[in-house]
């Protein structure tokens, strides 16, 4: 809410970093290339490696659902959930900022859906999100997102704060994309490292300003383009 009382967290859109890939609008429209860094609220492009200071961690659930797979996910529901759970549209369905309660169809408890579960190596059909609210060295607040088989480029990135013996906003972190390619075609996936540079005291300052601002506040950062974005040869892919 960012001091804003009356504000809840649909209210304002999240400086949200994407990979862009082969089919995201970005590339089509010439604006990057496959494999860049693209803040989705400013239209900034960082190139193929961002240096960022990571803040603080929380996850989301989304559940996007395609014409094509529609029927084969309201079978999933069928088998433990009554008859109401059953998904008509398609687009965004359901989504949980607590990771506890779904909102939407089919609208249960996380734990309770069977499309939140992992199936050997194949990501849940309502996607775990691991986000990093984090600031570039410029101070700008900017969150990364990672999702489906990025998920674990995600856990790995939580863990690399966590374990860390220093506040993670201590030192600074680097994003560099590689490209991939598949049975459905070529995408971008991120890696993250620790560069070994410390956070000079002037950045410390707004990252603490940042923290107090982000502790107990709700981000909301299913993005707008969700559609269009997961619309790529490699939908169980596309990161960030």
């Amino acid at each position: 809410t960012f001091g804003q009382s009356r504000m809840d967290p649909a209210d304002w859109i999240p400086p949200r970093v994407k990979v862009v890939q082969m089919m995201s609008q970005e590339a089509v429209d010439g604006k990057a290339k496959p494999g860049e860094f693209w803040n989705v609220l400013t239209g900034e492009n960082y190139g193929d490696s961002l240096r960022f200071i990571p803040l603080t961690t929380f996850k989301n659930r989304v559940l996007i659902v395609r014409s094509e797979k529609r029927d084969a996910i309201n079978a999933m529901l069928a088998a433990s959930l009554p008859a109401s759970s059953q998904i008509e549209g398609d687009g965004l369905q359901c989504r949980s900022l607590d990771m506890v309660q779904g909102v939407g169809t089919p609208g249960v408890e996380c734990d309770q859906c069977p499309l939140s579960v992992w199936i050997g190596n194949v990501p849940p059909v309502c996607s775990e999100s691991y986000n990093v609210s984090a600031m570039n060295e410029l101070g700008d607040l900017i969150i990364l997102s990672f999702s489906k088989s990025a998920a674990k480029t995600g856990k790995k990135m939580i863990s690399m704060m966590r374990m860390r013996r220093e506040k993670p906003w201590t030192s600074i972190f680097l994003a560099k994309t590689t490209m991939v390619r598949n049975d459905r075609g070529n995408f971008a996936v991120p890696e993250i490292t620790v560069t070994g540079d410390r956070t000079d005291d002037s950045l410390l300052r707004v990252a603490q300003e940042w923290i107090t601002e982000l502790t107990g506040k709700v981000i909301d950062v299913t993005p707008a383009e969700y559609d269009e974005e997961t619309a790529t040869p490699d939908e169980a892919s596309a990161p960030f």
